[in-house]
């Protein structure tokens, strides 16, 4: 009889270390983060134009199925045409550190615009609106005018576990005539 409640006591034990494995397996965030452009209101949109000495306002809502973490934006230079390929959201799986960049680099007319700011998320949001203006400054810091033309604007939210997801705006940003 004791062997026989020794088995059944192990048993109960086996059964609830699996289950609780189990249980353990669903917490486990395997789903990249999202970036929904279409809600109300939602800036910036591909072909949308800014002008330097303004802003542009960013609205844009972020979610994950578990956990946001942070997100970041670049604005750079399109004047060679690249693309980003985000008609379908790409995905990265990087670390950010949190800090600010205005910087410029010299083209063949003038100086290229180029910005880049990390953003944290208050902790435990499945869901978070960006609702942010970003100033466009219409001088670089050594006093030169940046050059319009066309822009890429790139959003990138990363979640708790560290997937990430990026989407790119192709924008238009001039001087004011």
């Amino acid at each position: 009889m004791k062997k026989l409640l020794t088995i059944i006591a192990s048993a109960l034990i086996m059964s609830a270390i699996t289950s609780c494995d189990k249980d353990d397996d669903k917490d486990i965030d395997t789903e990249k983060p999202q970036i929904n452009a279409s809600i109300d209101g939602a800036s910036p949109a591909n072909a949308a134009t800014f002008y330097f000495g303004e802003e542009i306002p960013v609205k844009l809502l972020l979610t994950d199925n578990a956990e946001l973490g942070s997100f970041s934006v670049n604005i750079h230079n399109n004047f060679d045409h690249h693309s980003h390929s985000t008609e379908e959201e790409g995905e990265e799986h990087h670390d950010h550190e949190e800090g600010e960049e205005h910087h410029h680099h010299e083209g063949e007319d003038g100086d290229a615009f180029q910005f880049t700011q990390d953003y944290t998320i208050p902790a435990g949001s499945k869901e978070y609106t960006v609702d942010t203006q970003i100033s466009l400054p219409v001088k670089s810091d050594d006093g030169d005018e940046y050059e319009g033309g066309d822009y890429h604007f790139m959003i990138t939210v990363t979640d708790k576990a560290g997937f990430s997801t990026f989407k790119a705006f192709e924008i238009k940003i001039l001087q004011k005539e």
